[in-house]
């Protein structure tokens, strides 16, 4: 029997998954690392740390399964997004990895934006204009440090593992095509923009498709990890277009919903689709496969923002979650919650954007903030699917993972504001299990055991309700922006 390693690099940490030939996950181990916020916006990782936890978990892997050992077919690669690493001349990095969070362009960004040709660059690369994306990070180091003009290669923390892998800078299309710097139709890194930074297509890893196999060449690796010497490296591509994959969201008709600290909506779509206001993002997932989707800063971690307000014991505010939401109704007397806590990325991608409740009255209590907190929530990701069936048709089926949605209640509210069926799958591996099964297509997936929440008679107050949340999120931004240019018109009187 063959076996297969699926690992995926995330922001976190790395876990590596051991699959057989049927791609059932026999057994995995995660290895995390630290992230250096050494200035504000600042989110950084070592490369080298993120490269050792891979090896020891490989390492750590393969001791528990010896009798496995020599049948490892290849091992398969998912990473984040958006990470940048600056290498030099001898092949050694001149920064940190630098995350999609790290939000330094910012400024460049909101500059950027003004430009009478800025939708161009999302229009070419499927990539928002925000400053997760590497092309607004090199703009940053292009204004701020000589450090381009010292740099051999820019790279993402994928290829810089894989360089020490296979003795080659490589980048899968996938990768790429989230860098805001590669051309999502020609599938090469396009000239045009590059020169916004004074760069060439040089300096970038060698684009492949995310089928390329290649050998595990370093004679270290192999003898540390005692992977056998015919094991391949299939290369791979990112981690949210791999979950999709691995998550069997594969039809027109359903939507991936995740929800963990942070959230996104992912659609699979067989052709590039591009918001005429690059509200969405449009990654390269596999030769006649893209995925749509919107990524949201807020999610899990309102939640516990929250309940630090609303309990002297944090905890407590989960364990009463399904309560309270069950002893309050739909619409939360009349409160709606803004939830951008952390800023927003789609459907608006403006860091600047803050929270609020709106339509406070006396009749309200903890249980209706609560309830308007988690429908804000939902609401948010509403409008970022709301923006995708603009471009892609309608779904009616939304597969949804993530720790917030292993209370029943949560899932069960997100069924009635979506006004759709729910299913609640188990998806912390699909990233890796995308990445394996792209070099064993042919064998389907087993269907595993799903739970079902269909929505209720509450679907019209949802919907109502969902039309306030739109007409409220769209006049504060307004008064948001007329506030700061009041602002900035007062500073220029000043001076």
């Amino acid at each position: 029997m063959k076996y297969y390693i699926g690992a995926d690099i995330g922001t976190t940490s790395t876990k590596v998954v051991l699959f057989d030939e049927a791609l059932q996950n026999i057994d995995s181990i995660s290895r995390g690392y630290d992230t250096y916020h050494s200035q504000a916006y600042y989110a950084e990782q070592d490369p080298e740390e993120v490269l050792e936890s891979l090896l020891q978990a490989v390492e750590e892997l393969l001791e528990r399964h010896e009798e496995k050992r020599d049948d490892v077919a290849y091992m398969a690669f998912s990473s984040a997004m958006h990470s940048l690493i600056l290498m030099d001349e001898k092949d050694q990095p001149l920064t940190k990895s630098i995350l999609w969070s790290d939000s330094r362009a910012e400024e460049f960004v909101e500059e950027f934006k003004k430009r009478e040709d800025a939708e161009t660059f999302y229009q070419k690369t499927g990539t928002p204009l925000h400053p997760m994306s590497p092309f607004f990070k090199l703009l940053w180091f292009q204004k701020n440090t000589d450090l381009l003009k010292k740099t051999k290669k820019a790279i993402g923390i994928k290829e810089f593992i894989m360089r020490k892998l296979i003795g080659e800078y490589v980048v899968d299309y996938s990768i790429a095509s989230a860098t805001g710097l590669f051309h999502l139709q020609d599938l090469v890194f396009d000239e045009e923009i590059l020169k916004e930074i004074s760069m060439v297509p040089a300096q970038f890893s060698r684009p492949v498709d995310v089928e390329e196999i290649f050998s595990l060449s370093n004679p270290e690796v192999l003898l540390r990890t005692k992977l056998p010497s015919n094991c391949k490296v299939l290369i791979g591509g990112s981690d949210g277009c791999l979950a999709n994959l691995g998550g069997d969201v594969t039809e027109p008709y359903e939507a991936a919903v995740t929800l963990g600290t942070s959230g996104a909506v992912r659609i699979t779509s067989d052709r590039i689709l591009l918001h005429p206001e690059g509200k969405t993002f449009c990654y390269y997932l596999r030769k006649g496969q893209y995925v749509l989707g919107g990524a949201v800063n807020n999610g899990g971690n309102v939640l516990a923002y929250l309940s630090g307000l609303f309990y002297e014991h944090p905890d407590h505010f989960y364990r009463d979650l399904s309560k309270n939401l069950l002893e309050s109704e739909p619409g939360a007397e009349g409160i709606t919650f803004i939830p951008y806590l952390y800023g927003e990325r789609a459907p608006y991608y403006d860091g600047h954007l803050s929270a609020g409740f709106v339509g406070i009255t006396p009749r309200a209590g903890k249980k209706q903030f609560i309830r308007a907190a988690v429908e804000g929530i939902f609401y948010n990701l509403k409008e970022v699917l709301t923006e995708l069936e603009r471009l892609h048709g309608k779904v009616r089926l939304l597969k949804a993972s993530g720790g917030v949605f292993e209370n029943n209640e949560m899932a069960s509210v997100l069924a009635g504001v979506m006004g759709r069926e729910v299913q609640r799958v188990e998806a912390s591996s699909s990233s890796a299990l995308g990445a394996v099964r792209l070099g064993v297509e042919a064998i389907r997936l087993n269907s595993k055991k799903i739970e079902v929440f269909l929505p209720g008679e509450e679907v019209l107050q949802y919907e109502m309700n969902f039309k306030r949340y739109q007409k409220i999120t769209k006049t504060v931004i307004l008064l948001k922006n007329a506030l700061a240019a009041a602002e900035e018109e007062e500073e220029e009187e000043e001076d």
